[in-house]
């Protein structure tokens, strides 16, 4: 089904309140009719303008608090512009929240067919999909179990089977892509990729600017809600990338103290660690199912990533782990915001673990690079580029970036 968008000078103004305002219902009830005092009125976003034909795919980037939710949720119609339009054709199908209206009580079937309908579906037409939503949300084994015992990997699954099989010409996606492991991440890309051939008009909010790059036929920079730069992705990220790095750069001391990372790699200033320092990066431990430390493991088997961290204790960072080739492909980035984890900001030194169920990389030598940031993506308190190295080995030689679990059948005609 084929979809498109058109906004024009689309605008939103939201207001800051005094601190007496009530903070709950009961707060509010105490204090009966007295209102609370507006003192500031801003602009979270402001003069923005785009196309997006059937068949095109629009990648919004910025900083946080740059006004890219805010935008799609007007898009999708949740919220309402202050100024401007937003035309759309087609039905619009938003991945903003996967697991919002999800009943816990309810069987993951219950909430298929709740959730279809409430999209625009027919009953009828959910219960034809209903084993094709099944299979791709990989979910066979317990589609009849109430999803309050759902992990939520499960859920978010299913919220983005659901999203995808119910014909939308308008697809709004708000950073959920890295859902479930690295093979069902490629599965969603791939997915995505065949609802933009078929004419889909897809807008994307991603920090993984990779997906930009390969997925986007066009790419939105926004800053504090205005737009900085409209046009070709690899041109736009690029300029994003160069902002971000010169920021820390800025920032990165220059008599930086020279330091033996945990994997023996000796991190240097302006060369293989970055960061203004506020909080630090203290050391990195891989390890394999059996929590051995590890710089080698077997393609498909799991993996955890320990980012031990001391410094200031506000504002609260974003921890991001990425795994790239020595040529700087990116196979995976995922950070701590992205999903949804809070980064504790009363400590001042702590560690975040990163577990990984399935890691399905070729066989070949790749990094981890390791990254705790400002909270709005800023720049990086304390970046280490190249200086966790990482082997995957595989008996079975695959030419691609992964190499998921796979079979063969062979159907051979009588003759």
């Amino acid at each position: 089904m084929s979809g498109s968008v058109e906004v024009l000078d689309l605008g939103k103004r939201f207001a800051r309140y005094d601190q007496q305002r009530a903070g709950s219902m009961k707060e509010f009830l105490r204090r009966g009719l007295q209102q609370a005092r507006v003192t500031e009125r801003f602009w979270a976003l402001r003069g923005v303008s785009f196309k997006v034909a059937p068949g095109e795919m629009l990648g919004v980037i910025g900083h946080n608090g740059s006004g890219k939710s805010t935008m799609l949720r007007m898009v999708g119609g949740v919220m309402r512009s202050d100024t401007g339009s937003v035309t759309t054709t087609g039905r619009v199908s938003g991945l903003l929240e996967l697991n919002a209206g999800m009943h816990p009580e309810l069987s993951g079937r219950d909430n298929i067919l709740i959730g279809g309908v409430i999209a625009g579906l027919t009953r009828r037409q959910v219960s034809e999909r209903l084993s094709q939503i099944v299979a791709f949300a990989e979910l066979e084994d317990s589609i009849d179990n109430p999803v309050r015992t759902y992990s939520m990997g499960m859920r978010l699954r299913l919220g983005f089977s659901v999203a995808i099989h119910t014909d939308p010409g308008v697809i709004l996606i708000d950073e959920v892509l890295s859902v479930g492991d690295l093979a069902f991440q490629a599965k969603c890309l791939e997915r995505i990729r065949k609802h933009r051939d078929d004419g889909s008009a897809i807008i994307l909010i991603t920090h993984d600017l990779s997906h930009v790059e390969k997925l986007c036929t066009n790419a939105l920079w926004l800053r504090k809600g205005e737009v900085v730069a409209l046009g070709e992705p690899d041109v736009i990220v690029g300029e994003y990338r160069a902002a971000m790095a010169q920021q820390t750069r800025d920032r990165t001391p220059p008599q930086m103290a020279e330091k033996i990372a945990s994997s023996g790699v000796v991190l240097r200033a302006h060369q293989n660690r970055f960061g203004s320092l506020e909080r630090q990066i203290e050391a990195v431990v891989i390890r394999d199912r059996n929590r051995h430390i590890v710089r080698e493991i077997i393609s498909g088997d799991p993996l955890s990533v320990e980012v031990s961290f001391t410094g200031s204790t506000d504002p609260m960072p974003i921890v991001s782990v990425s795994i790239g080739t020595a040529d700087g492909d990116s196979a995976l980035d995922v950070n701590s915001e992205t999903d949804e984890v809070t980064v504790p900001v009363q400590i001042a030194s702590g560690a975040i673990y990163l577990n990984l169920d399935r890691v399905d990389l070729a066989a070949g030598e790749y990094f981890v690079n390791v990254g705790i940031y400002h909270p709005g993506w800023e720049y990086a308190y304390d970046y280490h580029w190249h200086a966790y190295p990482l082997t995957i080995t595989n008996a079975i030689g695959a030419p691609g970036a992964l190499s998921p679990p796979r079979r063969w059948t062979v159907v051979a005609e009588q003759t």
